[in-house]
């Protein structure tokens, strides 16, 4: 079977927490994402997604053409992980918000230290809509175990509530190693065993960012702890979640089976008309 593009599906948990996983890059042609209709209030439920926007730093910052569909895509989420944030000057997250809040919007911003191996370093930022989102106490860093060194960059760690609708979840990020995705995507089952130990009273997780996994780089269909019965891939394995020319599942969302429970529907839309991505709103 082959794979559906994303570009022209989106996830919607209904009801609950809406998670529009956008992959899109930025090169010599900007993709146009349009965001769907926000009311600034989480009354139909949180929309929730993560998003490479591949080495993110001052040379894109000062880029007004790519700030400005960075800035939309943000505003169409009540809570977006950010991924790839390559800056060593500190300055482009900061200019990234005020785009964001340039027409009056009230987000706000949490950012990891610099994580990776090499001098080639990366952050991840979650925005969120203050009007929406509320996090529950301090972002951290996945705690590697002592004596083991499991992934290239930790993934980032936040507990959120919505405002006006007292849904919650803890959410962690990552962006693996592709030469190292399979160990990586093995050991996101200890990242959610440690999130079950660090927030006892929280059932609702969610694993999302950019796994690489595909291709060269991890087996669909071998097991992962995170295929076990408490989990649940909302990207399956015949989504596309690339670009350009090639056609791969790279992108994943997982939620943990409490979350999927108090969802009474889950529905894939299609939205591309033109050449522009519309996600609806529910």
């Amino acid at each position: 079977m082959g794979k559906r593009s994303l570009r022209s599906k989106l996830f919607i948990f209904v009801l609950l927490v809406a998670a529009i996983f956008g992959a899109l890059t930025y090169s010599d042609e900007i993709l146009q994402f349009v965001p769907p209709i926000h009311s600034g209030t989480d009354e139909g439920g949180l929309v929730v997604g993560a998003f490479n926007v591949q080495v993110f730093g001052t040379s894109k910052a000062a880029r007004a053409d790519v700030m400005d569909v960075l800035g939309k895509t943000i505003r169409s989420y009540d809570l977006i992980a950010i991924q790839e944030v390559r800056d060593q000057s500190g300055t482009a997250l900061p200019a990234l918000l005020a785009e964001v809040n340039r027409d009056g919007s009230r987000y706000a911003y949490v950012e990891s230290e610099r994580l990776g191996r090499t001098v080639s370093k990366e952050q991840y930022a979650y925005f969120y809509n203050t009007n929406t989102v509320k996090l529950l106490g301090e972002p951290q860093t996945y705690p590697e175990p002592q004596g083991t060194d499991p992934f290239h960059r930790e993934p980032f760690i936040v507990w959120f509530r919505g405002i006006h609708d007292p849904v919650s979840a803890v959410c962690a990020v990552i962006h693996t190693d592709p030469d190292e995705a399979t160990e990586e995507i093995h050991a996101l089952g200890d990242v959610v065993e440690w999130i079950y130990m660090a927030y006892p009273s929280e059932p609702n997780v969610i694993v999302m960012g950019d796994f690489n996994a595909d291709g060269r780089y991890f087996k669909e269909e071998s097991y992962t702890p995170l295929r076990a019965s408490g989990y649940h891939w909302l990207i399956e394995n015949d989504v596309d979640t690339t670009t350009g020319d090639t056609v791969y599942t790279y992108d994943r969302i997982v939620i943990t089976n409490p979350l999927k429970t108090n969802i009474p529907d889950i529905r894939v839309y299609s939205g591309m008309t033109n050449g522009l991505m519309r996600a609806p709103r529910f």
